[in-house]
């Protein structure tokens, strides 16, 4: 999944979460989920890692489940599932169903997330969904800066703490320093952006050009073509 293409990736994932949202079997949610989690593990993510990741998504998935387990409309459309055992139970299906959604949405989204590289993603959207490049590149520029934002952090909260002053970690006194050292930092971007020479509508070349491969296309028209397909036949 590293490989892959991240706007490929993204367009087939999200081809996966718009057919997944027009189903109501939690069979397909569950087993989305499942596929996730093994590309995951199969990608590198460590199982501490992604544990903890999933932790809250589980305390997501028990709150829905409850959820929809008691607040069950009597008029609501029945759900579809031949390969649960609790048919008859429209209270428990339409639980079991929201759970199954929240951790089929949570496990596509990590799985995006968690294999995907920041820049490479950024320069795929550029050059395959012709992002603009002011967008690009500022989106570049704030992921630089937010390591400084948190050694600035650091180092106001130690700053008060050497006063003897007591601050919560989002006080005020703590984020308006933050805020305007980030303000700061933008307009010095901006000035050395000009300064060199950017221009938004200039024609640039990549070092290294970001490309299409045969697997990027495969794995797109299986998600957005053949996964659909294979559900509407199955219903």
């Amino acid at each position: 999944m590293r490989t892959l293409n991240p706007a490929c990736k993204f367009i087939s994932l999200l081809a996966v979460t718009l057919l997944l949202a027009g189903l109501k079997d939690p069979w397909w949610n569950l087993s989305a989920f499942l596929v996730s989690l093994l590309l995951l593990l199969l990608s590198g993510i460590r199982m501490r890692t992604l544990l903890l990741y999933l932790l809250p998504v589980v305390l997501a998935a028990a709150g829905m489940f409850f959820t929809g387990y008691r607040f069950t409309a009597e008029s609501a459309m029945p759900v579809r599932s031949d390969t649960f055992i609790f048919q008859g139970n429209s209270q428990l299906m339409n639980g079991i169903l929201q759970l199954s959604r929240v951790l089929a949405y949570a496990g596509l989204g990590y799985l995006f997330a968690l294999t995907t590289d920041r820049v490479f993603m950024v320069r795929s959207f550029q050059k395959q969904l012709h992002l603009p490049q002011v967008f690009a590149y500022g989106l570049l520029a704030a992921w630089g800066i937010f390591p400084h934002m948190a050694l600035e952090y650091k180092r106001t909260k130690a700053a008060f703490r050497a006063r003897g002053i007591r601050v919560y970690p989002v006080s005020p006194a703590l984020l308006a320093p933050l805020l305007v050292k980030s303000v700061r930092w933008s307009e010095e971007l901006s000035i050395a952006m000009e300064s060199k020479g950017f221009s938004s509508n200039a024609r640039r070349t990549d070092s290294s050009p970001v490309r299409v491969h045969a697997r990027d296309i495969l794995f797109t028209v299986f998600c957005c073509i053949m996964l659909p397909v294979t559900a509407l036949l199955t219903h």
